[in-house]
């Protein structure tokens, strides 16, 4: 199977992925812009005859698999601008609940059982990072046990760990050591 072109929902970040990570024969792919990196990843795709399997993050095991996911539109990019937008304001509509002290009289919603149902419904988003943020909030809740955690999918979650590695601060102790020391000046 050979293919013609890359479906467009595909951004430049995801096809320099691609290349990186199972290994494609492209020479700084970091130097081209989107159209000709796409030319250049057809170009590699259709003269190579196997790759390095990926079960972690796109779970492609060979190279019809990895030709498909690029013929096929991306999936991290299902959602519309319009639906976005929608649970962008829903999760901040409960961060702001979850500010305002956990108080369901002045906030938008009625209920809440209302609010956790709109809070499950948009977890499964949790790529997003307001809706991570929502989750975290919202678990804080002291008046409700029930928790609510975002789907994350393996890529951004391990986005999140190296990011979480590298925030870590070193914590430096002071060591004192007794005795004589000798200060000469010239």
């Amino acid at each position: 199977m050979t293919i013609t072109c890359i479906h467009k929902s595909h951004s430049r970040r995801d096809l320099l992925e691609i290349v990186k990570l199972f290994k494609l024969p492209i020479e700084d792919p970091e130097d081209h812009k989107k159209k000709e990196l796409g030319d250049l990843v057809i170009d590699a795709v259709n003269n190579i005859d196997n790759i390095i399997a990926d079960d972690f993050f796109y779970n492609i095991s060979n190279l019809n698999e990895l030709k498909e996911h690029l013929i096929k539109p991306n999936q991290k990019k299902m959602l519309s601008i319009k639906d976005k937008a929608e649970i962008m304001t829903t999760a901040k509509l409960i961060i702001a609940f979850c500010k305002g002290g956990y108080v369901i009289q002045i906030s938008y919603f009625d209920s809440n059982e209302q609010l956790y149902t709109e809070a499950r419904r948009i977890a499964q988003f949790g790529d997003i990072p307001s809706v991570r943020r929502m989750c975290d909030l919202l678990n804080k809740n002291p008046y409700c046990n029930e928790r609510v955690y975002p789907i994350i999918s393996k890529k951004v979650q391990m986005d999140l760990d190296i990011k979480k590695m590298t925030n870590k601060k070193v914590h430096t102790s002071l060591h004192v050591k007794k005795g004589k020391v000798l200060v000469v000046f010239d």
